[in-house]
């Protein structure tokens, strides 16, 4: 494998989208890889949704694993919880 090769292999961009009610756990609405996430990103954005760039690639690998339109599983609890906090915390700063 090349430099360049190995380069673009990290450059694959992953993308998660998640619904919370506020009742149960948040939900999987989408998971996209690729030009699908740069496409989800884009949306999310045109939506007034908070998008954070460094957020954990292992997260989002666990998120992946996760059917559409299910509940989290409860080993992820924590890592979300910390992502919705650390939104919450920079919403109210705007």
């Amino acid at each position: 494998m090349t430099n360049n090769t190995a380069g673009k292999l990290k450059e694959i961009l992953r993308a998660c989208a998640l619904e919370y009610s506020g009742d149960g756990a948040p939900i999987v609405k989408a998971y996209a890889e690729g030009d699908a996430a740069k496409r989800l990103l884009e949306v999310a954005r045109k939506h007034g949704v908070e998008v954070k760039p460094d957020q954990e690639e292992s997260l989002l690998l666990a998120l992946k694993s996760v059917k559409v339109n299910t509940e989290i599983p409860r080993e992820i609890y924590l890592a979300v919880a910390r992502i919705y906090a650390y939104l919450l915390k920079e919403d109210k700063k705007l």
